[in-house]
């Protein structure tokens, strides 16, 4: 039994200006690909309206035979690698759960963003092997030469790399990371506290941190923010000695306008504000970091 070839690929700008006409951009890359090859079956990933993707799907369909299935995926930018690839992901896991291995897939790198297309070639070259094409007015639909193969050449060095990370914490050692390279120390003890850090930094968990005033808590607070996940999010910082009693509530947990005498206007509160970041409580004798 022949296999099923399918092309599958996301709309670009270029293709949509093709459907309505707009500008000197000729064919397009999709429709001049479904033109110079056979597809069994063509799936098109789509970051616009769901009006959009019919009608160039509507305008697709008279270039070609084949099955057209248009899969929406609005993405926060079309850049955002993350969504990109858990698009991706979704529509090719479903195809070879539908055909199993009598599937040949094929990758369209020219629609779309660079970003998208970067993501084309990770997936060919790992998880969904496929064959990579582009195409141009000029040369035409060919298949991309990419000069490397990530998983034969990367991969082995990725996981050389997490073994060794995997050796080091089961000695106790912590990795090496630049965000501590601030705390000046000599001391055993202080490198020991360092190394603590480091470990927990990756963990979504509340660390106390305990000293006199002026030893440094909260720039170790803020180098375990930088080496965690969750590091390009807030740090918020709270002297909670400075908070009186009867506004803790409104300071942590916000308030809405005219809610007490005062209140002008909505406030997020400290939890709020730091939500998906960390969370600096001080006070005069130790403070938590979350």
């Amino acid at each position: 039994m022949p296999a099923t070839r399918i092309l599958v690929c996301w709309i670009g700008n270029t293709d949509l200006k093709a459907a309505e006409g707009k500008g000197d951009v000729g064919l397009g890359p999709i429709a001049q690909a479904v033109q110079a090859r056979q597809f069994d079956s063509i799936v098109l990933l789509c970051d616009h309206s769901k009006d959009v993707a019919a009608t160039y799907k509507k305008w697709l369909t008279g270039f070609t035979q084949s099955a057209i299935e248009v899969r929406q995926h609005r993405l926060p930018a079309p850049t955002d690698f993350g969504e990109i690839y858990r698009a991706a992901t979704d529509v090719l896991a479903g195809l070879r759960e539908a055909h199993g291995a009598n599937v040949e897939l094929t990758f369209h790198l020219s629609p779309g963003t660079p970003a998208m297309a970067a993501v084309w070639i990770l997936l060919a070259k790992t998880r969904f092997p496929a064959e990579l094409i582009e195409s141009s007015r000029e040369q035409g639909v060919r298949t991309a030469q990419v000069p490397f193969d990530i998983s034969a050449e990367f991969i082995p060095d990725l996981l050389r790399r997490s073994d060794e990370r995997m050796a080091r914490l089961a000695q106790g050692v912590a990795d090496e990371a630049p965000e501590f390279a601030a705390i000046i120390h000599r001391s055993p003890q202080m490198k020991r506290v360092i190394e603590q850090a480091q470990r927990v930094a990756i963990r979504s968990v509340p660390v106390l941190i305990e000293g006199e005033s002026g030893t440094g808590k909260e720039l170790l607070a803020r180098a375990i923010h930088s080496a965690s996940p969750r590091a390009g999010k807030p740090f918020i910082t709270v002297n909670c000695g400075a908070i009186p009693s009867e506004l803790v509530e409104s300071e942590f947990f916000g308030h809405k306008k005219g809610a007490f005498t005062g209140a002008g206007a909505d406030r997020a509160g400290h939890f709020e504000q730091a939500s998906g970041g960390t969370l600096f409580l001080g006070s005069p004798r130790f403070q938590c970091n979350k």
